[in-house]
């Protein structure tokens, strides 16, 4: 974890980093209709891939809008198969509460019964599941960004494989990730402006600390594929 207090200084050291976080601002924005969340997606692709490369300036210029736009909805495809088994637990868990709200009280009360038991049933699967996923997160990111393939990315083997051999750093870098991505809320105090140069900000480290973790894996003489 060598570049850890590099990773919170690079955008910074960027001669154009005040340009590249207003236009961030305008994808984050544009995000309301989906196309601004495949954009910076592919943005912080972007950034990983030239930490994995150790190129000198990590924070890429906003050109390329198409290349981003593919290469960031691939990689939400592959967010959306993980969390898929959340949302199928979640949504008969939330129709059945419903229903028991809105049922007869007699049979409302054997609902709400079998609710409560499918709830708990839920979450000891959803809990540790959510866990477990974002703790594999940093893996993920790096296995698609190598070669910006899907299946690379949801290969479940290699991925616990990786995990293994490295997972105290892979557990950091992923709780440094969900911390900074949590606190960036503070923004909203900054005014309402101040949310986009926080999140922007801590997904840009986030990104950061996801390349490393490659060299990480490198240095220990194993391959990432």
């Amino acid at each position: 974890m060598n570049d850890l207090g590099k990773a919170f200084s690079f955008p910074f050291k960027d001669p154009e980093w005040v340009s590249k976080f207003l236009l961030a601002a305008v994808f984050m924005v544009l995000s309301i209709v989906l196309i601004g969340i495949f954009i910076l997606a592919g943005y912080l692709v972007q950034v990983a891939q030239r930490v994995m490369r150790r190129e000198e300036n990590c924070l890429p210029a906003w050109d390329d809008i198409g290349v981003k736009l593919v290469v960031g909805f691939k990689y939400c495809v592959v967010h959306l198969i993980y969390v898929l088994p959340i949302v199928l637990i979640w949504i008969p868990l939330v129709v059945l509460m419903m229903i028991s709200g809105i049922a007869e009280p007699d049979a409302a009360e054997a609902l709400a019964g079998l609710g409560i038991f499918a709830w708990i049933i839920g979450m000891l699967v959803i809990i540790p599941y959510s866990l477990l996923l974002t703790a594999v997160t940093p893996i993920i990111m790096i296995r698609f960004a190598e070669n910006e393939r899907i299946a690379d990315a949801l290969d479940v083997g290699e991925i616990w494989r990786f995990f293994r051999r490295n997972w105290q750093n892979t557990c950091i870098i992923a709780l440094i990730a969900v911390g900074l991505q949590s606190f960036a809320g503070v923004g909203l105090i900054l005014f309402i402006v101040g949310i986009f140069f926080t999140v922007f900000y801590a997904y840009l480290v986030s990104a950061y600390l996801y390349g490393t973790l490659y060299h990480e894996q490198k240095a220990e003489g194993v391959a990432v594929r």
